[in-house]
Formats: C-alpha cells, structure tokens, sequence
C-alpha cells in the first residue's frame, strides 16, 4: 500500500521531467550519435585515423547508460516492483521507469553493434 507522501512525490513536476528524459533521451543520443559519426567520417578517412569514429560511440553509450541509471533509481525509489493496473503516480512511475530501463537497453545493444560495424569494417572503403 502506497502512502500519501510517496504519491505526493511521484507527482511533482521535476520527477515527471526526469523520467520522460530517461525515457527519450536514449532514441535522441542514438540518432545525434550516427549524424555525428557521418559527419565524423570524413575527418577520419582524411587523417587515417578512426579514434574520432570510436569516441563518439563511446560518449554515446555512456550516456544511454546514463540515462538508464537514472530509470533505475526512479525504479528503486518507486519500490521496485512491475507496474500494477492502478493508475496512482507509483505505478505510472514503474510503468516509465520500466520502459526508460528497456529504452536505454534497446538504444544501447544498436549503439553496441554499429561501434562493432564502425571496428571491423572500414568506413572509408565508400568514399
């Protein structure tokens, strides 16, 4: 049983900002991080050198991770349970936090595999 002090933190505005960061922040970060590196390539294949390319996916994961530290301690401070049915500020709290945590997973695993592509394979064998 939720009390009344919880709910009434749930419900402040900069609780509800931060969850809707964590929760689009990871989708933003994953598409200014590929322009990033399309605009990076050019740099890279000039100077032969693809630390450039690998910097930014670094800077890139770390803050999909960031923004899933920040859904995880939204998830603990709501008592970490799966969001219920009720529809009071807990559990929308859960629900978002939830799907912040799943977000920067998913935003994360792409990052993940396009760094890998960016590894093996020469970005300057099409230019």
């Amino acid at each position: 049983m939720e009390n009344n002090d919880q709910d009434i933190a749930f419900r402040r505005p900069r609780h509800h900002a931060m969850l809707w960061a964590a929760l689009l922040a990871p989708p933003m970060i994953w598409m200014v991080g590929l322009v990033a590196k399309y605009a990076v390539v050019p740099f890279a294949c000039g100077s032969m050198n693809t630390w450039a390319l690998h910097a930014v996916s670094i800077a890139t994961l770390l803050l999909t991770a960031g923004s899933g530290v920040v859904a995880w301690r939204a998830w603990q401070h709501a008592g970490r349970e799966w969001p219920g049915e009720s529809g009071m500020p807990v559990a929308r709290t859960r629900f978002m936090a939830v799907m912040a945590l799943m977000s920067s997973a998913l935003f994360g695993l792409a990052i993940i595999t396009q760094w890998l592509s960016s590894a093996y394979l020469n970005p300057c064998m099409s230019i």
